[in-house]
């Protein structure tokens, strides 16, 4: 497996515990232990994921998110342990593709990591396929570009995103559960209970133009999961 990590964490201790633990993928592994060596490392190397411990010396970790997201769509995953919930929602809200809650565990991690290039992966062997857009009257889906246009106006979509609206609007009018978008999306197992889908639907809507309480697109089936309307 080839390509780079950045790993920005304050804690030196941290930077060698997840880098020991990284270790199997065979891939390069980048620290940054501030902020701004994070933003400056990942303008330099554009890495091929990024893993930020929230907790720096100079820039908030949520504003490290927000600025990593405004200029790049490289999957990020955020470590959070001690954070309080809002800031983990927050993290999401500003662009984390996921965010782990709980105690460090490298095993973890290297699953995120690789659930992560390979969706990557899957995105550019599709490129260039008929099945990259998709149109319904005034929406147009462009899995290529990370681009969603609603009558004439055009989103950018980060990749989680996109993986996330893909998978609701290939099928139309089903009924998909929150377990099986979760599984598909984020690679998580059946049972996991994390904010997770909630927010990402939530960014989603925001960037359809339309929100949780009169939705065109994304409905709500309570207790269920979520339904596309073309």
């Amino acid at each position: 497996m080839a390509g780079t990590v950045l790993l920005a964490a304050r804690d030196r201790d941290d930077i060698d515990r997840l880098h020991d633990g990284l270790q199997e993928l065979d891939m390069a592994v980048a620290p940054a232990s501030t902020g701004a060596e994070a933003l400056e490392r990942a303008e330099q190397l554009r890495p091929d994921v990024v893993v930020l411990v929230l907790d720096f010396p100079d820039i908030h970790g949520l504003d490290v998110c927000r600025r990593l997201r405004r200029s790049s769509d490289v999957p990020l995953i955020v470590m959070a342990e001690g954070a309080s919930d809002l800031d983990r929602v927050l993290a999401l809200e500003l662009g984390a593709d996921v965010v782990i809650a709980g105690p460090c565990d490298c095993g973890e991690l290297r699953e995120r990591i690789r659930a992560a290039l390979r969706r990557t992966a899957e995105a550019e062997r599709e490129r260039g396929s008929d099945r990259d857009v998709l149109e319904f009257r005034d929406l147009v889906i462009d899995r290529r570009t990370h681009t969603v246009t609603i009558e004439g106006a055009c989103e950018q979509l980060t990749p989680m995103e996109m993986d996330l609206l893909w998978a609701l609007a290939s099928r139309p009018g089903e009924v998909i559960r929150s377990a099986t978008l979760l599984r598909e999306v984020w690679g998580y197992p059946e049972g996991v209970r994390t904010r997770t889908l909630d927010v990402h639907i939530g960014r989603v809507r925001r960037k359809l133009g339309e929100d949780g309480q009169s939705p065109r697109h994304i409905v709500t089936v309570r207790g269920v999961g979520y339904r596309f309307e073309p």
